[in-house]
């Protein structure tokens, strides 16, 4: 599957630019799963992550190349020990997946897309107050004074999300994206849009209409994205 990869080389090319913390999966340092989602109140919270003014942006890629062969969690800029105030927030999130023929089975391949997505939704670590906005292409977090005097890390956070990740079958590695740079969380939001974009053509696609491209207002989106075509072409068939 390639839908993604695209966007994964201008996402790396923009992080090239700073240092990332590397944290490798550990299964000892998962942060609670509430397994249902928690309110937070203002006056509890130490800081929020995207809210309140600050800019936001969360996007998930998959790709079949083999970027990285281990799970891990990246962390650029301050973790949430060291965040004393309100500040910009980005989660990307980069799945090594098995071969999803986009050309076989396109309603498959959006069904594994779809699931893929559906994580966010779905993970609850105790104390930290996820916000996702499908629209939007944001996630804002509220973060609890709470878990803060407890010791909560981004890597703790992140391996909550791997383990959830790596429960569906098609996912061989994950890597979780934690940013709290204010430049770099502005300049990947057009990255964002792009994904954004990638859903909503998988969506039209399967909708079965139409399938004259000359007619097609999501054209600009197949030429682009390499494998697009082919699931539009696999539907048709």
């Amino acid at each position: 599957m390639k839908l993604y990869d695209g966007i994964i080389s201008d996402t790396e090319a923009l992080l090239a630019q700073y240092e990332p913390r590397i944290f490798p999966y550990d299964r000892d340092r998962i942060w609670k799963d509430r397994g249902v989602s928690e309110l937070i109140l203002l006056r509890d919270a130490a800081f929020e992550l995207g809210g309140r003014g600050h800019t936001s942006v969360g996007y998930l890629c998959a790709t079949t190349a083999p970027l990285f062969d281990r799970d891990e969690v990246y962390v650029y800029g301050p973790d949430l020990p060291e965040i004393t105030g309100d500040t910009d927030f980005a989660k990307i999130v980069y799945l090594v997946t098995d071969d999803l023929r986009e050309d076989s089975d396109s309603e498959a391949a959006f069904r594994t897309i779809r699931n893929m997505n559906f994580v966010r939704y779905h993970v609850f670590p105790a104390g930290y107050m996820a916000r996702v906005s499908s629209e939007s292409n944001e996630e804002q977090v509220r973060v609890s004074k709470k878990v803060v005097r407890a010791g909560i890390r981004f890597s703790y956070v992140g391996a909550t999300y791997i383990r959830k990740y790596r429960e569906l079958p098609e996912v061989k590695h994950v890597r979780v994206i934690f940013i709290t740079e204010p430049s770099l969380v502005a300049a990947l939001r057009p990255n964002a849009s792009k994904v954004d974009d990638i859903t909503k053509t998988l969506t039209h696609i399967l909708d079965g209409l139409p399938t004259d491209c000359g007619h097609c207002s999501m054209k600009a989106v197949c030429d682009e994205v390499e494998g697009m075509r082919e699931l539009h072409l696999g539907k048709k068939k």
